[in-house]
């Protein structure tokens, strides 16, 4: 299955269990930016996913040195991100931080996994 199409399995299966939450919990739960904060995980995952890959396929010895400057430039990226969001929406900033750091989990043990299965299947 391409990887575009399991980040957004994953981006709606957060999407159902925070309607779940929001519905069964009485914990409250800012859906709207919950959402936005998923589509932009899965926005950038994606695309941070088919950098990654485009580089591997220009020069393959030098794909660790492409992943690793990818990521810390996505992780930077998503630190100013974060900060700008605490910054603005202070009231509902921790319920959104946790789910970013379950987001950045998943999607980064994902995007790892994938890219291993590619680089595998090339050599």
């Amino acid at each position: 299955m391409k990887y575009s199409i399991k980040a957004f399995l994953i981006y709606a299966a957060a999407m159902a269990v925070t309607v779940l939450l929001n519905e069964f919990s009485e914990v409250e739960f800012s859906a709207v930016h919950i959402s936005f904060l998923g589509l932009f995980m899965f926005g950038s995952s994606s695309l941070v996913h088919y950098a990654t890959l485009k580089a591997s396929e220009e020069n393959p010895r030098r794909f660790p040195t492409y992943f690793m400057a990818i990521t810390g430039l996505k992780m930077a990226v998503y630190i100013v991100f974060l900060g700008v969001y605490v910054f603005i929406f202070r009231d509902t900033a921790i319920p959104v931080v946790i789910a970013f750091l379950v987001f950045y989990v998943i999607y980064t043990v994902m995007e790892v996994l994938s890219a291993l299965s590619t680089l595998k299947s090339n050599n």
